[in-house]
């Protein structure tokens, strides 16, 4: 009787040995398919960004005017007047902050050439400071620089092109952008029915919570944001209008939209005019003060008035914010770096709801 015993528990064992072997077999399968799927659709991303920087957008507008298409929905107005009152205030949005960006670059290129002089006279002072030996830096652009090629590069048609191009291209994604959202709006409701068909109520249930999250932390993250950024950019722009410093508005302009960057974003937009102070009045107190007001301001925002009305923002961890910015610069460069942290909160949301993949969104997480 024990030698059969023996041989029943040696056979179990056997069995529970060999489970756990196919067991972790296929757990590792899983983990080498889920890498090549990951690897495969960031290829995509990266290769076909044309289209899925105005689809990411698009997904992006839609979860901001969706209070908007709620209260109208109750309403009982029809979604084409939805659609198209959506429609008129992104366009003239983008027709504002269009008009401002090509009056400020206007400003720019007509009276940057009367920097000539200070430039000259700047590159002089640094090559007595420092005895450059003039003979081999003329050797050298005599002989070393390509001057027709830097000339073509250089022209005027070549820059007048590449600035309608840069305008066409913007154009064609702006439009890309409202087309997208424009099908998301009107195929959302079918796809919260067609999910409900295939899927359990609870599931049906908690897919739809799951976006009410995303929803809510998108539109107080860009709402915040942009207040925040709004608040940089104006006393910004009082420091650099009283210290005498030119291209004021444009100086604000850029602190408002890297600001949208988080962490290194503030540093590049300040360096813009602390570099215009320093070309307009060289080593001066002006430079002193402007640089300590300007930086000043970027802490104090970003340590102490931020924090406080993000609140526990998206939950994200500083660490998690810093890969995601470098992943998504990569990805799609500095549209990227704008939109990392938006796409990183939702994927966390995403994540927190699939049971396997929690140990992932705790990672991710702040708390």
């Amino acid at each position: 009787m024990n030698t059969i015993n023996k041989i029943i528990t040696e056979s179990l064992l056997k069995e529970k040995k060999s489970n756990d072997n196919k067991a972790r077999e296929s757990n590792s399968i899983k983990i080498f398919l889920g890498i090549i799927a990951l690897a495969v659709i960031v290829i995509f991303l990266r290769e076909l960004k044309t289209i899925f920087i105005p689809l990411t957008f698009a997904i992006f507008l839609s979860f901001m005017f969706q209070p908007l298409n709620r209260f109208l929905y109750d309403r009982k107005i029809p979604i084409i007047v939805n659609i198209f009152l959506i429609v008129i205030i992104i366009l003239t949005l983008f027709t504002v902050l269009g008009t401002i960006v090509y009056t400020s670059v206007s400003s720019f290129v007509t009276d940057f050439p009367k920097y000539e002089k200070q430039l000259t006279s700047m590159v002089s002072g640094l090559i007595t400071t420092f005895e450059i030996p003039m003979e081999q830096v003329t050797f050298y652009l005599q002989n070393k620089v390509n001057w027709l090629q830097m000339a073509d590069k250089l022209s005027l048609s070549k820059i007048v092109s590449g600035t309608m191009g840069n305008f066409i291209d913007f154009f064609i994604k702006l439009l890309l952008t409202v087309a997208f959202m424009i099908f998301i709006i009107l195929e959302r409701t079918k796809m919260f029915t067609s999910v409900g068909k295939v899927v359990s109520e609870d599931d049906a249930e908690h897919f739809g919570h799951v976006l009410k999250d995303i929803e809510k932390q998108i539109k107080t993250y860009v709402v915040n944001k942009t207040l925040i950024s709004m608040a940089t950019g104006f006393i910004s722009m009082f420091f650099i209008a009283i210290f005498g410093i030119d291209f004021v508005v444009m100086s604000g302009l850029l602190i408002f939209i890297l600001n949208y960057i988080p962490n290194i974003g503030s540093i590049f937009a300040s360096a813009f005019p602390i570099l215009i102070c320093f070309i307009q009045y060289g080593f001066s107190w002006q430079l002193i003060a402007i640089s300590i007001s300007l930086i000043s301001t970027q802490m104090i925002i970003g340590n102490i008035v931020e924090p406080k009305v993000m609140g526990t923002g998206l939950k994200l961890s500083p660490l998690i914010v810093l890969i995601s910015l470098i992943f998504w610069y990569w990805v799609w460069g500095p549209v990227g770096m704008i939109l990392a942290v938006p796409i990183t909160s939702a994927i966390n949301l995403i994540l927190k709801g699939i049971p396997s993949m929690r140990v992932v969104s705790a990672v991710i997480s702040s708390d």
